[in-house]
């Protein structure tokens, strides 16, 4: 989707929960506009007035114990100027969002195969993209001689965990591009292959996830805190391109976590 249609979207959508609101209010308002009224104040005294719209340099004042009707005709005041804002943005909104048209990101797919046959894109298709991102080689970190454990996940991919299996097989059946210990270097580690790297494919987004597994375990706690401040100090942080899942010898990984995890990182 273009970004520009996205934000606007999701602005449109935002407004329309906005005036659902707003409507709710004033269904429950007691005062319902008639006769029409409205609220002066005072600020010097500190007094308010309730103003007939018919002779306006007229009121009733409202002593502190009787406010409820100048709330009422206040919020009724609001509420409309509100909605009366909201629908002109989203009018501006519908237009803008006609006048836009086609994408240049959706323009090159709009051409017949024939003619997309012919062209190399500026912007790569999210297939293309995909395809140039896996083709990359790397050099995933080597299986130690002498461990014999074989945990395969769906693709017949040897990983190090039953863990790791349920991470890689989730990510495989929502089809998320991914590499497994695909190495990165850092000057304070070197050489790293973090479990995980993923590809959220509709914001062309490199996602890392590291699982950790044995956090019952101090040493093991106190290395991988280490390294999770290293990957922070070079931009890689918790909560944008970070994904950390944990689990102990009495808390196992939360799978339907980790399907929240895919869905709300690398799928939104």
């Amino acid at each position: 989707m273009n970004p520009t249609l996205e934000l606007l979207t999701k602005r449109k959508e935002q407004l329309e929960t906005y005036r659902n609101e707003a409507v709710k209010r004033l269904k429950k308002l007691n005062y319902k506009g008639e006769p029409k009224f409205h609220v002066r104040i005072d600020t010097k005294k500190d007094q308010i007035f309730v103003v007939n719209s018919e002779n306006r340099k007229q009121g009733k004042y409202i002593s502190p114990d009787n406010v409820r009707k100048a709330e009422q005709i206040a919020t009724y005041d609001y509420l409309n100027a509100f909605i009366k804002r909201i629908d002109k943005e989203i009018t501006l909104i519908n237009t803008t969002i006609h006048k836009l048209g086609a994408s240049p990101e959706d323009y090159y797919t709009s051409l017949t195969n024939a003619r997309q046959n012919l062209i190399k894109p500026i912007i790569p298709t999210d297939a293309q993209f995909v395809e140039a991102w896996l083709s990359q080689p790397y050099e995933p970190k080597p299986f130690d001689e002498n461990d014999d454990t074989d945990f395969r996940t769906i693709k017949d991919e040897r990983v190090r965990s039953k863990s790791e299996i349920l991470i890689a097989n989730a990510l495989e059946r929502k089809q998320i591009p991914y590499k497994y210990e695909c190495p990165i270097l850092f000057n304070e580690l070197g050489i790293i292959h973090p479990d995980f790297t993923a590809l959220n494919v509709k914001r062309r987004k490199l996602v890392y996830w590291e699982h950790l597994g044995k956090m019952d375990d101090p040493d093991y706690a106190r290395k991988n805190t280490f390294r999770i401040n290293i990957y922070q100090k070079h931009g890689i942080y918790l909560g944008d391109n970070l994904i950390l899942t944990m689990e102990t010898s009495t808390l196992p990984l939360d799978v339907k976590l980790v399907d929240e995890l895919i869905n709300h990182y690398l799928l939104e």
